[in-house]
């Protein structure tokens, strides 16, 4: 998330949450097709792009991104993997978190708190496990089979202390399959735009794949440190792009997002000069990269995450660029992964300007369509809006079903045309402001 140096308070569970829940809340109904490979080529225009070398995994980086595919493809959200923070690929075992994650019977807070108090007692046994090889001084095979299995572990690492200093860096990575499964079907109703705003931003077109990394594309993410939407905008980053008020947060807007992510991404790149620095700071921060980049007296991502020892440069914005890079993998592979997938057909709406403040149910009976479809069309809409204590306000740009054109215009006219975009189609007749 933009900005989020104080990333490491989303991590209080241990776990690598950014959003509340952990079922996104519903998809689309939209007609599905058959999943196809994005085309990132021919982008000779984007800011330092160099075709397949742009985005190529680094044998620094390749443990980290082997980590994120496993997460990424073999664990659900009802598994959990206990590993070394500092050393991702140092796996200890694979834990059942679904009675904390299924059962509905009693609050989100209460099984988080369930859920965190497990993953204390997982890695106090494991520490305990560590303790003893730390003290221990004979051969391994004298020591029991399952401590003999922990030992081979640590065989590349070189440290006379290493058990003991991995006792700190016990961490517990929750599954993400079925969130970025649902997160790749529901993005095709967006993910051809958003390649479009970047291409026409010369932004390489594949970090449209980040929103999978920040939110499994879920319209509906809120971070615990307040980041918001798929492409989990802090308050005060998004401020300098996007319109956020009690009644609209374009936050929650996939392609008004998609723009403000244009503009931010292409600043942290002509600051910084590389795209795994750019991308990087898209999570922890320019002014954050900016002062690794003078600590460590480097420009390289891979030594920037191994010398850097800032409290706020923690695992998550370690390992932001790797999770983007193992996204990347992943939908390369998506068959070998997931089989064969249906996504979401893109979006197509009318777009219509709201000339009188109006509440939304008003909206949508004079539309003849339902509130729930007035908000999913407009996800910048907020919460107080949706519930009626707020109004949708004079000059929104409101989207609406396509076909709807005539019967918005019939009973009381209050909205008119807007030039058509890119993204949507638009009416094509104008309607006067009287009520």
């Amino acid at each position: 998330m933009p900005n989020s140096r104080f990333v490491a308070l989303a991590l209080i569970l241990s776990c690598s949450f950014r959003i509340y829940g952990l079922i996104p809340l519903p998809f689309s109904l939209e007609t599905q097709r058959d999943k196809e490979l994005p085309n990132f080529g021919k982008q000779t225009k984007a800011l330092g792009y160099s075709g397949q070398e742009t985005f190529r995994v680094t044998p620094e980086l390749e443990k980290r991104v082997a980590f994120w595919k496993r997460i990424y493809t073999e664990l659900t959200s009802s598994q959990a993997l206990i590993h070394d923070s500092e050393y991702p690929e140092l796996s200890y075992h694979v834990v059942d978190i679904s009675p904390y994650t299924e059962n509905t019977s009693s609050s989100y807070a209460k099984r988080m708190a369930a859920m965190n108090n497990f993953f204390t007692s997982e890695k106090q046994r494991i520490a305990n496990q560590l303790k003893i090889l730390h003290r221990f001084s004979g051969p391994t095979d004298n020591l029991p089979v399952e401590l003999q299995t922990l030992a081979k572990k640590f065989e590349g690492i070189k440290d006379k202390n290493k058990y003991l200093k991995a006792i700190s860096r016990l961490r517990a990575q929750i599954g993400q399959r079925d969130p970025i499964v649902r997160g790749f079907i529901f993005g095709g109703k967006y993910f051809n735009d958003m390649m479009a705003i970047f291409e026409e931003n010369r932004i390489p077109k594949e970090l449209t794949r980040l929103p999978l990394v920040e939110s499994a594309f879920n319209l509906n993410a809120k971070s615990k440190v307040g980041a918001s939407g798929v492409w989990q905008f802090m308050r005060g980053t998004g401020n300098q792009y996007l319109r956020i008020d009690p009644n609209i947060d374009e936050r929650n807007d996939p392609i008004a997002a998609t723009k403000a992510a244009a503009q931010l991404l292409k600043e942290n790149y002509e600051a910084l000069g590389s795209w795994p620095l750019a991308v990087t700071a898209y999570n922890h921060g320019r002014r954050g990269v900016a002062r690794a980049i003078t600590a460590t007296r480097s420009t390289q991502l891979h030594h920037i995450i191994r010398h850097h020892k800032a409290p706020s440069f923690g695992f998550a914005s370690q390992n932001f660029y790797s999770e983007f890079l193992a996204i990347l993998e992943v939908e390369r592979d998506y068959k070998k992964h997931f089989g064969k997938m249906l996504v979401d057909s893109p979006l197509k709406y009318e777009k219509v300007k709201v000339l009188k403040t109006s509440l939304i149910h008003e909206i949508a009976s004079r539309c003849q369509v339902s509130p729930k479809e007035i908000a999913e069309y407009n996800p910048a809409l907020t919460d107080r809006v949706v519930s009626g204590r707020g109004q949708v306000p004079k000059g929104f740009q409101l989207k609406i079903p396509v076909g709807t054109r005539e019967l918005c215009a019939r009973p009381k006219p209050f909205l008119k045309s807007k030039s058509k975009s890119s993204s949507a189609q638009t009416i094509g007749f104008k309607l006067n402001s009287r009520s």
